[in-house]
């Protein structure tokens, strides 16, 4: 049986998002797209997330962290998404890169990565590494068992060392630990395959330029260059081989995190056009009266709704291990993200030239929506592996 209905603490939590955003967040949502090379305003931004305990969200009360479930969560996430998509993922991706350690880490190796991520005081971001220039979304594709992976660790004594390249991941340059998923050999696919922890001020570790991009300022994109990187075996979560393992539930937890992210930024550019759309006259009646508008407000609303639903669904199914789980989340990101990308072009298309200028803000939650479609396993391959479960 589900029960999606928020209990008093995750509702708290959530106007503690709500409040943040709004106050903290929205003020500055048109310097954004001017700060994306020198990324100058987000650390004001996480510096008050961080005190409020964001960045430790998801982690154990025990490493300093809060502790909040799945549900939370994705309420947060929303709440934060409905004013800015771009720094919804900063955080939402530093819980990404969290999600193995929590999963796999022993218990000294959480006590040393997670306390730091939890911090109040000082910002530390997670940065997951898992795209390659060869190989791209192979990564995320279950059946690929990792055997497109060139990021190569070696034994040297009581150290590996890491050689290759990631591209696109988060919070690149700024994060404080980068999560790494590695192979021996690609020849063994899974049997090779490991994740593996670097801290920032390992040498040999560096960043390529800042991509640009159509939407989505906020977060930071960069090539990671390992070039005989040396950390010491005890960074590594879990044992050889069991990478391939851990990266998948990595990945089923949070793309249904991308789901709820393309919720709130369809919420936000929904509640801001619909709003327009009872003020504005044309042929002598508010646009919300006229019946083809309204069936197009009436198609959003709903639609969010069924996004959302998914989302919960899936988180529901995690907590429980429901044995359709994997499917669940698949589709709480596929069908959200496609969402999203439809009505954020529909507030722009209801809102006329005003919707398209930059002066309003839905033009950018239409922006920041597509880059969704296309992370953490594009669309298309996403929808093979749901056909392929069934």
């Amino acid at each position: 049986m589900y029960n999606f209905q928020l209990s008093e603490e995750r509702r708290q939590f959530q106007e503690m998002a709500r409040k943040f955003a709004e106050k903290e967040v929205k003020p500055l949502n048109d310097k954004f797209d001017d700060d994306w090379e020198t990324h100058r305003i987000m650390p004001q931004v996480l510096k008050k997330a961080a005190e409020l305990g964001f960045m430790g969200l998801t982690i154990d009360p025990k490493y300093g962290g809060t502790g909040a479930d799945g549900m939370t969560i994705m309420a947060v996430l929303e709440e934060l998404a409905a004013v800015n998509g771009g720094v919804a993922c900063v955080i939402g991706d530093t819980w990404f890169a969290q999600t193995p350690i929590i999963i796999a880490a022993n218990e000294e190796q959480r006590e040393r990565f997670l306390r730091p991520l939890a911090s109040r005081d000082e910002v530390n971001l997670g940065c997951i590494c898992m795209t390659e220039p060869a190989s791209g979304a192979d990564i995320e594709d279950s059946r690929m068992r990792l055997r497109t992976v060139k990021t190569i660790i070696k034994e040297d004594g009581d150290d590996y060392i890491i050689n290759g390249v990631k591209i696109w991941p988060s919070n690149a340059g700024i994060a404080s630990h980068y999560v790494v998923i590695a192979t021996t050999d690609p020849k063994l696919e899974d049997k090779g395959s490991c994740i593996i922890v670097v801290e920032k001020d390992r040498p040999g570790l560096s960043f390529g330029k800042i991509e640009r991009k159509m939407g989505m300022p906020e977060d930071q994109n960069r090539e990671v260059i390992f070039e005989d990187v040396r950390v010491p075996k005890n960074n590594l979560l879990g044992k050889i081989g069991d990478g391939h393992k851990i990266l998948q539930t990595t990945v089923a937890y949070n793309r249904l995190g991308a789901g709820m992210i393309s919720v709130g930024m369809a919420r936000g550019a929904f509640e801001y056009a619909l709003k327009y759309c009872k003020d504005r006259v044309v042929g002598g009646k508010p646009l919300i009266k006229h019946s083809l508008i309204s069936a197009m407000f009436a198609d959003m609303a709903t639609k969010i709704d069924a996004a959302r639903l998914l989302v919960y669904r899936a988180s529901w199914s995690l907590r429980v291990r429901d044995p359709n789980r994997a499917r669940y989340s698949d589709m709480a990101k596929v069908f959200p993200t496609n969402m999203a990308m439809e009505v954020t072009s529909n507030c722009v298309q209801v809102m006329g030239s005003y919707g398209y200028s930059k002066e309003y803000p839905v033009e950018k939650y239409m922006r920041d929506a597509k880059i969704v479609q296309i992370y953490l396993g594009p669309n298309e391959l996403v929808q093979q592996l749901i056909g392929e479960s069934l």
